[in-house]
Parts: C-alpha cells; sequence; structure tokens
C-alpha cells in the first residue's frame, strides 16, 4: 500500500472517529446543557471541522477525499440520513475545508493544491492564516449547510454553525500548538515514505 493511500485512510479513520465522538459524546452533553431544536443540525463545539480544517491547512487537496469519505461516512452510519443528504454534506464540508486553503494558497503565491502550512515560513505555529481559512470556512459551511438544511432549523442555524466550527478549531488548534513538533516530524514521515 502506498504511503499516500495510507495516509488518507488514517485520517479518513481519524475523521470519522471524530464524528462518532462528537455525535455520541460531546453533542449528548450539549443537549443537556444548551437544549436547542437546532441541535440535531449544529453544535457549538464542532469538533471534526476543527480536524477537516488542520488537515486541508496542513495537506491541501490531498485531504479532500479523506474529507469527503469521512463526511459520508459519517452521514450514512453515524447519523443514518439519507444517501443524497449525506453526499451533499460531504461535498459542502469538503468545499468549505477545501476552497480556503486554496484561497490563501493563491495569496501566498504558492502552488494552489499545496498545505498553506507547509508553505510559509511560519509552518503550523501561522495562527493568523489558520484562523483565516478557519473563518472563511465557517462562512462557506454554514451558508451552505443552513440553505440546504434550513426548514428542520430555527433562524439561530447558521450562527450555531458558525460558532460551532470557530470552536472546534480553536480547540483542535490550540492542541496542535501544544503537540506541533509531533505532528509535523509524523507528516514528513509520511509524506516522504
Amino acid at each position: 500500500m502506498t504511503s499516500l493511500l495510507q495516509l488518507q485512510l488514517t485520517l479518513t479513520l481519524v475523521l470519522v472517529l471524530a464524528f462518532v465522538l462528537q455525535f455520541n459524546v460531546i453533542m449528548p452533553i450539549e443537549g443537556a446543557l444548551f437544549p436547542s431544536d437546532d441541535l440535531s443540525h449544529a453544535s457549538l463545539l464542532f469538533i471534526p471541522h476543527g480536524l477537516k480544517m488542520l488537515a486541508a491547512y496542513l495537506l491541501g487537496i490531498i485531504a479532500a477525499p479523506a474529507i469527503f469519505l469521512a463526511q459520508l461516512i459519517a452521514g450514512l452510519l453515524v447519523l443514518g440520513v439519507n444517501g443524497q443528504d449525506a453526499v451533499v454534506g460531504a461535498l459542502f464540508g469538503t468545499i468549505a475545508a477545501i476552497a480556503p486553503v486554496t484561497l490563501l494558497n493563491f495569496m501566498f503565491n504558492n502552488k494552489w493544491s499545496d498545505g498553506v502550512a507547509l508553505n510559509t515560513k511560519e509552518g503550523i505555529g501561522s495562527f493568523r492564516s489558520f484562523i483565516v481559512a478557519v473563518i472563511l470556512s465557517t462562512f462557506i459551511n454554514s451558508i451552505l449547510h443552513s440553505a440546504y438544511f434550513f426548514d428542520g432549523g430555527s433562524i439561530t442555524l447558521p450562527f450555531r454553525y458558525l460558532f460551532g466550527d470557530i470552536m472546534g478549531a480553536l480547540v483542535v488548534f490550540s492542541l496542535v500548538i501544544l503537540m506541533r513538533r509531533q505532528i509535523l516530524s509524523f507528516i514528513a514521515r509520511r509524506i516522504s515514505a
């Protein structure tokens, strides 16, 4: 098995596990603490979005198949939605993760398909460029998802998407900063293998 395929499968597994954790642990706790009609659509702390953004930020377009597949699996198996909703949700989530990275690469004069972190001087410590990618992604994600799923939620649904995605990304980024050397060496070994 090639190293790229191993990376894709590992990333898909990590993202699927994050979705399982989100919907089976975090959201029930959130529902008990902050009841809302929108809870079935959007969380106030959405960890999978933070992991998707980190993967896209580090790997670029290489992360897209894993993001799509993980969201599709989570939609079908974890959430139990129909096939169309699962595919649309996976497509929206992938677009929301990859589009901001592509835009930042354009702004930094990098190759469009690369990860941002590996092409800037600051690397993974570049909080500013990561948070710009996260904010752009949350706007894209909240617009697309709330427009598609609106009839099941309230008027606050887009704001719940925004807040949950940003908070999830901040939690993931904070953990990454604490473990950045180990993560970067792991990725470097995977890419060069």
